[in-house]
């Protein structure tokens, strides 16, 4: 029996993995069928594919404007065209023509079309809903740790490694120049991030901005340093990022020199957070 998640389903947070949740106590093949109508979402195609991997599930994207104008009825057999037998949705879901249908219509249709539908509470954090648009407002804000708790893992990108003009390389800190595939939702400035490699893992900072010290560029930038590792040339090698905190905003210094002294009390400063969370760690065995 093929179970089915009808929503968004654009950023897979915690409410969402509510629903993939109660659906796996009954089924063993899931599958997630996205109504798509956002642009400049908060993740890629290529990576909410990667996180319903790694959640076990299947993705599907159907475009809003290709089912807008369908009735409950013509959604339903919509639905069963994808072999759905049972349906996972939010107690308040909404669908069809002008979200003329809610959950006791999808009841009605399921009876009549051979689909049996299970309502799942929406998922709450001190009493508000979870939803996309309130991860995004945290994530515009650089509110790392609340977005993240949010979605149940840490916010990424998926970029490839471009070659920059290498100024990191020459003051003694060389940067991977990553390009990402979306519009990042961040505001500019140093990161402490996780940078994964052919599956591995590194810690690192990062800059996301301008460059206003050194050239203004018009475009955003992402900027990497992984301390302490000398890595390989990754030209055009596709990385995943992860942000975990936002540390400064982004400046511009008087000098070069300035610059250089920031970025290693910038450094300096993370390595000691990084410290004492090793150490507060190890006093809890």
């Amino acid at each position: 029996m093929k179970c089915c998640i009808v929503g968004k389903f654009e950023s897979f947070h915690r409410g969402h993995q509510t629903l993939i949740e109660e659906a796996k106590k009954e089924c063993r093949k899931i599958l997630i069928i996205s109504i798509k109508r956002w642009e400049n979402g908060l993740f890629s195609d290529k990576e909410r594919q990667l996180i319903a991997r790694n959640l076990g599930v299947g993705l599907i994207n159907l475009e809003f404007d290709r089912i807008k104008n369908l009735s409950p009825e013509e959604f339903f057999l919509k639905l069963k065209e994808f072999g759905c037998r049972k349906l996972f949705a939010g107690e308040d879901w909404r669908f069809g023509r002008g979200r003329s249908g809610d959950i006791t219509t999808a009841r009605e249709l399921g009876r009549k079309l051979g689909i049996e539908v299970r309502a799942v509470p929406i998922k709450k954090i001190k009493d508000e809903k979870i939803g996309t648009s309130k991860v995004r407002e945290l994530l515009n804000k650089g509110k790392l740790p609340e977005a993240n708790y949010l979605l149940g893992f840490n916010y990424f990108c998926i970029g490839r490694v471009v070659e920059g003009n290498k100024l990191g390389r020459e003051i003694g800190f060389p940067t991977l120049n990553v390009k990402c595939e979306k519009i990042l939702p961040l505001p500019d400035g140093v990161y402490e991030v996780v940078v994964t490699i052919d599956g591995k893992s590194f810690k690192g900072i990062a800059n996301l901005g301008k460059r206003p010290t050194v050239n203004k560029l018009p475009r955003r930038t992402l900027e990497i340093h992984v301390p302490d590792t000398r890595l390989p040339e990754l030209y055009g090698k596709e990385i995943k990022v992860e942000f975990l905190q936002f540390l400064r905003p982004e400046k511009r210094f008087n000098s070069i020199e300035e610059l250089k002294n920031q970025i290693k009390l910038d450094l300096e400063n993370l390595k000691q957070y990084w410290r004492s969370k090793v150490g507060r760690a190890k006093s809890k065995l």
